[in-house]
């Protein structure tokens, strides 16, 4: 009773401001009604015509008791759930940051809290064993290069001795067609035939070498400048190189002498007759150029597989480098230690100058662009959730602030100690503002829409299980019952009662249905 007297009190000072003390005299509970004020012997001259179920505040007492208004409205509107739940990060947007190889660190270029990039550099970190695998990448590069030069000689050597088997298979030609019209060579013509035929190879040779040499020494440079030889090697080569220069025109003289020669004992030949020992002298030249031919295509058989097994070590080798250095990148024993994603530094557990392993988790780095909230929905209501349908989630530390997401994943078994059903709801619009482990709220939209009239929640009234709102009516309110349907979040369906258009007191209904009440018993007792 003492609850419903304090309302009474409240509402009728708030419509007695400015009446004569001997007027709220008249009435022991206080309960003058502007328009309303009702004496002894009846309605007071100019005073109102009370009317059943009607209430009138002055402009002054409406203000004082809050009350606010509301236009009736049609619309569609959705049953909903309302359910608590916990934001938490998505698999996507967190990672950790671990080293791809044990070291030291040698800089971090970021602070807790830093916004990054992917792939941003956070730390540089130097390791021995990184040093090592790039020096096996330069140790395997140095010997198929050696093996590319070993197998150009070859080739080379390939080519002298065919051209070398060539000639002599022309010279034994040429040796028996003479035997066969019974004509003997002479021993010197074939002798300065066979040193103009080994000066000319031999220029062939050097020609040969000194490309390789040349090759080689390019090769060298490029390493010196890399810092991975030395320059007493790269002056070797050179001196190499200035070698098979010196016999290149040694060998050029040597032919000019040994054609001099030949010209001279074929001119002498010319006047008598070929001895048949050169015959012989030709086949056995034959022989051996086709047994030198077969030991240069067995040396660059051995080239190509020392070339194959060479590329085959740089592969693997760079293969254990890429390994360890991961996917920052890096260079000699160093290696940078980049943003998997796009983020915020939320965790750093690393100092300059710290030994660190493969396991040890150095950063962290979170993305809340989009965060999952997690709610358990109660078994009773698990038929109700479909992944697919929307959510809106709102937070304590975010007022009148409301996020819109979807249901991604809806668990599959019920929880024994909750009897709840996990549901994993994405909010793709948080934009950092909803953090891990904060408590949520969430509208689960459930069921198919319909359009109705709609009013605010904060509308109803309820009594002795009937619903009523206060329908302003010019400057008084009037109370109509009604019939509620559904709820979508802050408001109701209304079924039955009043209609779109009409105004309803949105707030301060309270005051309103006390101001009534009063206005009755002042009725009865009259």
């Amino acid at each position: 009773m003492k609850r419903l007297l304090i309302p009474i009190v409240i509402c009728s000072l708030l419509i007695g401001c400015g009446k004569p003390a001997t007027e709220a005299a008249k009435d022991e509970h206080g309960n003058e009604e502007a328009g309303h004020v009702e004496g002894e012997a009846g309605h007071k001259e100019g005073e109102e015509e009370h009317v059943e179920g009607q209430v009138k505040l002055s402009p002054d007492g409406l203000k004082l008791a809050g009350v606010e208004t509301f236009t009736a409205q049609t619309r569609e509107i959705q049953d909903s759930l309302r359910i608590p739940g916990t934001v938490m990060s998505t698999t996507k947007g967190r990672a950790v940051v671990t080293p791809p190889i044990a070291g030291r660190v040698v800089s971090i270029s970021v602070q807790l809290g830093d916004s990054v990039k992917q792939g941003q550099t956070l730390a540089i970190l130097e390791s021995p064993e990184l040093a090592q695998s790039w020096a096996s990448i330069a140790e395997a590069t140095k010997m198929r290069d050696s093996a590319n030069s070993d197998l150009k000689q070859s080739k080379a050597e390939v080519d002298l001795s065919l051209a070398k088997l060539s000639a002599s298979k022309v010279s034994l030609t040429r040796q028996r067609d003479l035997a066969k019209a019974g004509a003997f060579s002479q021993a010197p013509v074939q002798q300065a035939q066979n040193e103009l035929n080994e000066a000319q190879s031999e220029l062939l040779s050097v020609q040969k070498e000194q490309a390789s040499h040349a090759e080689q020494l390019r090769r060298l440079e490029n390493l010196f400048k890399e810092g991975i030889v030395s320059k007493s090697e790269l002056e070797a080569a050179r001196l190499e190189l200035q070698q098979d220069q010196i016999r290149l025109d040694r060998t050029k003289a040597k032919i000019e002498n040994a054609k001099a020669t030949y010209d001279r004992e074929r001119n002498i030949a010319s006047r008598g007759l070929l001895n048949a020992k050169e015959l012989q002298t030709a086949e056995a030249e034959v022989r051996s150029s086709q047994l030198e031919l077969d030991r240069a295509r067995l040396r660059v058989r051995a080239a190509e597989s020392a070339l194959t097994s060479a590329n085959k070590a740089i592969a693997n080798a760079q293969a254990v480098y890429r390994s360890n250095v991961g996917t920052g990148g890096g260079s000699v024993g160093r290696v940078a230690l980049v943003a998997p994603i796009s983020g915020t530094i939320t965790h750093v557990d690393v100092t300059r100058g710290q030994a660190v392993d493969r396991t040890q988790v150095l950063l962290e780095v979170e993305n809340l662009q989009s965060v999952w909230v997690t709610a358990n929905v109660p078994e009773q209501d698990s038929a109700k959730v479909r992944k697919g349908s929307m959510v809106q989630v709102t937070v304590a530390s975010l007022p009148g602030q409301v996020f819109e997401g979807v249901v991604q994943v809806v668990g599959s078994r019920v929880d024994p100690k909750t009897r709840s059903i996990p549901t994993q709801c994405l909010i793709a619009g948080a934009a950092g503002r909803l953090k891990p482990d904060m408590f949520a709220t969430i509208r689960l939209g459930v069921g198919s829409t319909v359009r109705a009239v709609v009013v605010p929640k904060s509308a109803i009234l309820t009594e002795d299980k009937k619903s009523f709102v206060f329908v302003k009516d010019g400057d008084a309110f009037d109370k109509h019952e009604v019939e509620l349907g559904q709820e979508d979040g802050d408001m109701v369906a209304i079924l039955s009662g009043i209609k779109a258009g009409e105004v309803v007191a949105s707030k301060g209904a309270f005051v309103l249905s006390s101001e009534q009440k009063k206005s009755e018993l002042k009725g009865h007792d009259h």
